[in-house]
């Protein structure tokens, strides 16, 4: 058996290869809470028939660490302990695997590699001229590939300054990131900046996730249900649901959610231009809002070709799938 893992700031996905059977595992982890539980959590996964482990991470970035460098060692030295004796393989912004010291050695070119497992497995199985869109539930990714060939600056520093990571997600990104006024009651109004609702409830509200899919943290501790949703979404009014009606919630969660699909829509339509690619491949949760940002570009879907599964963890399962033809 192979395992690939995507080793998340706020998710941990492994999937589980074995000839045509996969099993995929999606667990909320907050890295900048749990880093020291990870041996404990991987190693519910070593299972006497693993044979090969690989890796990608985006993990190293929480603040629990200092720098990349301390974050991908003690990520590598996790794996490590919860894998003793199985050939562990770290793939790299290059499209190698590396071995797990030379990955610590090299730990620029193993940080933040999980977009690029992704993009290999899209040339290899679905289009080699496109642009990859991949929304998660923090941020999104946007890989222009042609010709076989994956155009995309190689960290993310460089990937926030040419349109290529949008740090907006589905689920977790602060609604006051999209916008610092709504229209309301007829009046541009201020809105609050404090960590008070997240995409993840104007998605919910809007029906554009489901229930199971908001797996994140709500960021006031309440249930993921239509009235919590839309009180967190007061809340950045300096107000509640007695204040607030629900079709005003409603109106304000639409203007928020518009902001959400021009962010999107601005960044792909750049790299569009840049590199004259009308084709589009999407995958992540974030699927359904992506198909309503980039309407009339040419879109494949992951969901629809692979399952929705795949798409929720598409970077572990490319990094199963690539590992399993490595050294064939």
């Amino acid at each position: 058996m192979i395992l690939g893992m995507d080793i998340g700031g706020a998710n941990t996905k492994i999937t589980e290869l074995e000839g045509g059977y996969y099993r995929i595992h999606h667990i909320y982890f907050p890295m900048w809470k749990e880093h020291k539980k990870l041996v404990e959590l991987l190693r519910k996964y070593n299972r006497e028939d693993v044979e090969k482990v690989g890796i990608v991470m985006t993990a190293e970035l929480v603040d629990a660490y200092k720098s990349k460098r301390e974050g991908v060692e003690d990520i590598l030295n996790a794996v490590e302990r919860a894998f003793p004796e199985k050939d562990i393989y770290v793939f790299d912004v290059d499209g190698n695997f590396l071995e797990i010291d030379v990955a610590k050695r090299n730990y620029n070119k193993v940080s933040a590699s999980n977009w690029t497992a992704t993009a290999y497995f899209v040339i290899k199985n679905i289009c080699d001229n496109c642009i990859l869109v991949d929304m998660g539930s923090t941020t999104t990714d946007i890989i222009p590939i042609k010709n076989g060939e994956i155009l995309t600056e190689k960290t993310d520093l460089k990937r926030l300054m040419n349109n290529q990571l949008v740090y907006v997600g589905a689920l977790r990104t602060p609604l006051s990131f999209l916008t610092s006024t709504v229209i309301f009651r007829d009046r541009e109004t201020n809105i609050s900046s404090e960590y008070f609702s997240i995409t993840g409830d104007i998605n919910f509200i809007l029906n554009k996730i489901e229930r199971e899919d908001y797996t994140c943290d709500t960021p006031d501790g309440a249930p993921v249900d239509r009235e919590s949703c839309m009180r967190r979404v007061a809340r950045i009014l300096c107000s509640d649901l007695e204040e607030v009606d629900e079709e005003e919630i409603l109106d304000i969660s639409y203007q928020l959610y518009k902001k959400l699909l021009d962010m999107i829509r601005y960044n792909v339509d750049s790299i569009s231009e840049r590199y004259n690619i009308k084709d589009v491949v999407i995958t992540g949760l974030g699927e359904r809002i992506l198909k309503e940002a980039l309407e009339g570009y040419n879109i494949v879907s992951i969901g629809e070709k692979y399952g929705k599964e795949v798409s929720l963890s598409t970077p572990s399962f490319a990094v199963a799938k690539l590992l399993e033809d490595y050294q064939k």
